[in-house]
């Protein structure tokens, strides 16, 4: 089998390399589930193993987690939540990502090209909305089947599950690729991001 090509930012392998000092000389291991989860931490060779070579960094893949990494790209980054690994893998299938009403402000102070649906009804609506939103009402519905499906859109409700709902039907059932969930909903950017838009 040949080894996948997996790439890592200066300030992953910065990150990895500083980590590796507390690892206790465990190699550095990557598990990509089926679902495409992704799990890179520090434990024992396997046998089967492959050894990835990631620019002075030897990353260990199971045979499986293997067939799923070529092209993986690894980055490590700080952010309002605190700072971390992200994982971008083009051989993941779509799905609804979640987002914070925090990484949200920031698409909207970075002027970010999106949509912003809410999919609450329109008597939630009139007690409290995020500028900028579009109603999920029919004429909502139809405005989203006219775009792109490589647009950008992000889905809100009150407290984040209705919305899951209707990412993952326009995910399904639409084909559209680049989808998000606000995670907490309405509720979470106003403890959050705007204490002026009314909790209820």
């Amino acid at each position: 089998m040949r080894a996948p090509v997996i790439r890592l930012s200066d300030s992953a392998r910065r990150a990895l390399q500083e980590a590796a000092v507390d690892a206790g000389g465990d190699p550095l291991r990557m598990r990509i589930s089926y679902r495409f989860n992704h799990d890179l931490f520090f434990g024992l060779r396997a046998e089967g193993d492959l050894d990835v070579d990631c620019g002075g960094i030897t990353i260990l893949l199971d045979p499986s987690s293997a067939q799923r990494a070529d092209g993986l790209s690894i980055d490590f980054v700080s952010g309002p939540d605190g700072a971390g690994f992200t994982i971008e893998n083009p051989n993941e299938p779509p799905r609804v990502r979640q987002i914070s009403a925090t990484e949200l402000k920031a698409m909207m102070d970075g002027r970010l090209s999106f949509e912003l649906v809410d999919v609450r009804t329109e008597d939630e609506r009139a007690i409290a909305k995020i500028e900028g939103s579009r109603l999920l009402n029919e004429e909502g519905h139809d405005y989203l089947l006219s775009l792109d499906r490589n647009t950008t859109i992000l889905f809100h409700c009150h407290h984040g599950i209705r919305s899951q709902s209707a990412a993952e039907y326009f995910l399904r059932e639409n084909g559209f690729r680049n989808l998000y969930n606000l995670r907490g909903g309405i509720d979470a950017w106003s403890q959050l991001v705007d204490p002026s838009v009314p909790r209820y």
